[in-house]
């Protein structure tokens, strides 16, 4: 699994060969850092590429109002910084670690060499980049119409899809992130989330625990809202 995406039809599993991880490897070095630990910042200057070997990254963007949306959470598998790739050259958001992280660091011009001399890796990293630019725009557009419970329901089905490089299994896989990263990924108050997620644990649909958030009624969640293929593929 590289990270969590909203937009359904997005594939979690890693886009990245054994042999290409060791080529990202070869490339670049090691940092282990502790949560908490900002990694990239901002609107500082872009110069190099992260991929993430264990532990859990939040990437997140702070509006001119202060506001902060949740863009993406890495998990390991995942390439973090592609920003530094833009004509901006500068980092188009924040990134920290939740959990103590194992990366490898690529410079900039590391990371086009590589991509350079293994082009078959090139078209994977524009394959990742799509699909986040789906995901964004899937949040942006139909998220925004539904209200707080359609999202949050939305939200809870797609971030709890199994992980394809485990093991099958007929649980769904747990929710890792707090009331307030929920919320800003639905773009809603903390608050909110917090009774929403009461009162759909309150209907049978989740069980709370202090460390996560695990579906136990997918189908119960589905009928939140309209059903359409994409709730009908959810619920599976």
């Amino acid at each position: 699994m590289r990270e969590y995406a909203l937009r359904l039809g997005i594939d979690l599993g890693s886009s990245l060969s054994s042999a290409e991880t060791r080529l990202i490897a070869s490339a670049g070095t090691e940092r282990y850092v502790d949560s908490e630990t900002i990694i990239l910042r901002q609107d500082d200057p872009a110069d190099c590429i992260h991929y993430l070997l264990s532990g859990t990254v939040k990437t997140f963007q702070t509006h001119a109002s202060g506001q902060e949306s949740v863009l993406r959470i890495h998990l390991p598998g995942s390439i973090i910084g592609l920003s530094c790739l833009t004509s901006r050259g500068v980092w188009d958001a924040t990134s920290i670690t939740l959990k103590p992280s194992h990366l490898l660091k690529l410079t900039k011009a590391s990371f086009l060499r590589l991509l350079e001399d293994n082009p078959s890796l090139g078209i994977k990293l524009l394959r990742l980049v799509v699909d986040r630019l789906s995901d964004l725009h899937f949040r942006i557009g139909e998220l925004q119409t539904q209200t707080v419970e359609q999202r949050l329901a939305y939200a809870l089905l797609s971030l709890s899809r199994n992980d394809p490089n485990k093991p099958a299994s007929q649980e769904r896989a747990g929710i890792f992130l707090t009331h307030e990263e929920l919320a800003q990924m639905i773009n809603t108050r903390r608050q909110t989330v917090t009774s929403t997620l009461r009162r759909f644990a309150e209907m049978g649909l989740i069980k709370r625990s202090a460390r996560s958030i695990d579906v136990i009624s997918p189908t119960g969640l589905a009928k939140l809202f309209e059903a359409d293929e994409h709730i009908a593929l959810m619920a599976c």
